[in-house]
């Protein structure tokens, strides 16, 4: 049988972490453990959390008592880190999950079926959507063929492989840039409908989302020219429409005055580079 972990990081969560739970606790196939880290809530979230450990024995809390305010990047990961230090089973894959999403009751045993039927596959995901005027519709913030930050599952070795996930904005995006470069596909299953019942950018703003990506590009070794694509194309496919391409360049020319800290090897941004080429020359000609 796979065996696999789940990790959830949640901060102030109470309104979303009890749905969350119901939604891996209805699971075809159960989790060896599910770990939710407490990241400083003041809210109720970790008293929600203990009353389901009394009805399931796999789910556990680990405490993190520092109150630091929501933030993606580095906390989320630094988070993530402090669950995973506390595994007792073994595993086949690992999911770093957010608190605030829904899943059918056989989405991890479709990422068991993927995992088991291509080897080759480092990292597996569902496709992402919001819920927009009663209808649920694709959450069109990235590529459709990228596995969101939200719900990352990884095959063991993949995550061994790239040496786990960076303490940095950009870090999911990293991951499967560095799973490439190892070796490793990525498949995502558009049959499988991830609900997210908080829409990225609620919390800290498109434009600051947009910012960091271009942080993120800066420190995965983009390049100006490549950020400048990226950023233009941002401008004309979403809202706000030109400021959220501005708000990338923004992100990118920041880090770069500030000459911020790389987190791939030089070897590990030409391939991102060339592969981020890749896919702009066949987006053009497709």
């Amino acid at each position: 049988m796979v065996r696999y972990i789940v990790i959830i990081p949640a901060y102030n969560e109470e309104g979303f972490i009890g749905r969350t739970i119901e939604t891996i606790t209805q699971q075809s196939l159960l989790p060896q453990e599910l770990i939710i880290v407490n990241d400083g809530s003041t809210d109720g979230t970790a008293a929600i959390v203990k009353q389901y450990q009394t009805q399931y024995p796999w789910i556990r809390l680990v405490t993190n008592d520092k109150k630091e305010p929501y933030a993606s990047g580095s906390k989320v990961v630094k988070a993530f880190y402090l669950g995973y230090h506390t595994i007792q089973q073994d595993y086949d894959f690992l999911v770093k999950f957010d608190a605030d999403l829904e899943v059918p009751p056989n989405y991890f045993a479709k990422m068991a079926e993927i995992f088991e039927q291509y080897p080759k596959t480092g990292i597996a995901g569902g496709t992402i959507v919001m819920e927009k005027e009663g209808e649920w519709v694709y959450e069109n913030f990235s590529d459709i063929d990228h596995v969101k930050g939200a719900y990352k599952s990884y095959r063991k070795a993949c995550f061994e492989d790239i040496g786990g996930l960076k303490h940095s904005i950009g870090w999911d995006t990293a991951d499967e840039l560095l799973a490439r470069f190892n070796g490793w596909e990525i498949k995502v299953d558009i049959n499988l409908q991830v609900k997210h019942h908080r829409p990225l950018g609620t919390e800290t703003g498109s434009l600051k989302i947009r910012r960091r990506i271009g942080n993120g590009m800066y420190r995965l070794r983009y390049g100006f020219w490549i950020t400048l694509i990226s950023a233009v194309k941002a401008g004309y496919l979403t809202k706000p429409y030109g400021l959220t391409g501005l708000a990338v360049l923004i992100g990118w020319i920041q880090s770069w005055l500030k000459q911020e800290k790389y987190i791939v090897s030089k070897e590990e941004g030409q391939f991102i580079r060339q592969f981020r080429k890749q896919r702009m020359k066949g987006k053009l000609l497709g």
